[in-house]
């Protein structure tokens, strides 16, 4: 069990909107022609054999070369990972020509307007970036600087939506991330991709009232929140520094993008609580 205390610069709960939209998020179903659209993806991002089927939505698409590329789409909703076998590529492990974070940013978001991904929420997003470093047969651990990695992963998040932050189920990982090496041969500089996107209807949405801090904080202290990231906190003392509002972006297709309850608290600590008053939601 978790065991939390607050301490706020404030000194107790901020004071914060007592309402919010809840968007509305448009979903794909299932299509006669989602097969079609996922093979003219795949032919857009250079695959062009013929995909073999893992399950009912995810369909896998390889290269052929070697090291091997992979390419694993959803064909509901086009979210895709792709994948270059780095490990079997010493040139691409040892190679510490790294770009620079806004470089990694830059090309990421080119990568995307190229294929016609990048939203107008991408593109004015803002991103973070993460030092890795690796050792054999295949992890990724964090490095300390630039200077040290041997990847540099950049995290693209959407850009705020009525004043608040959008996050993914674990801020630290957002849903759409390039994974960096130091070589600049195409199709070994981007070495892993996550593209994990569902579109929001802005203009579509309802207010809610939501509750109040001190109501989420209870939430939160009584084990009804998630844990997005727990951190270096494995001693299970929790300090919380900051409580703040934003919408959750689930990494699964929901109907709605709903406001929640931020906790962040020291060791990279983050916690949510859902905001819509209880009495919205039964």
């Amino acid at each position: 069990k978790l065991n939390y205390r607050l301490e706020t610069i404030q000194g107790g709960l901020p004071k914060l909107t007592e309402i919010a939209k809840v968007f509305f998020i448009p979903k794909e179903g299932p299509n006669l022609l989602a097969l079609q659209r996922a093979t003219q993806e795949a032919k857009r991002l250079g695959f062009s054999s013929e995909p073999q089927q893992i399950n009912e939505t995810i369909y896998r698409w390889n290269n052929g070369a070697t090291p091997s590329t992979t390419l694993d789409i959803n064909i509901n909703t086009g979210n895709f990972h792709l994948l270059y076998a780095y490990e079997n590529d010493a040139e691409v492990i040892n190679s510490q020509d790294l770009p620079a974070n806004q470089q990694a940013a830059q090309e990421a978001k080119n990568f995307l307007d190229a294929q016609g991904l990048l939203t107008a929420d991408l593109a004015t997003g803002s991103a973070e970036f993460v030092y890795l470093k690796y050792s054999s047969p295949n992890n990724l651990s964090l490095a300390t600087s630039l200077s040290e990695a041997d990847f540099v992963r950049a995290n693209l998040f959407r850009a705020d939506l009525d004043g608040l932050k959008i996050l993914p189920p674990n801020p630290k990982n957002s849903l759409i991330s390039f994974l960096f090496s130091g070589v600049r041969t195409l199709g070994r500089r981007i070495v892993e991709i996550n593209y994990n996107y569902y579109p929001i209807e802005r203009e579509t949405f309802a207010t809610y009232p939501l509750k109040n801090a001190q109501t989420a904080w209870q939430e939160m202290q009584g084990g009804k929140g998630y844990i997005a990231n727990l951190g270096q906190n494995e001693n299970g003392n929790i300090v919380i520094r900051n409580v703040s509002l934003a919408y959750y972006d689930a990494d699964q297709p929901q109907n709605f993008l709903q406001p929640i309850y931020v906790f962040e608290g020291d060791n990279n600590f983050i916690g949510f609580v859902p905001a819509v008053a209880n009495q919205w939601t039964e």
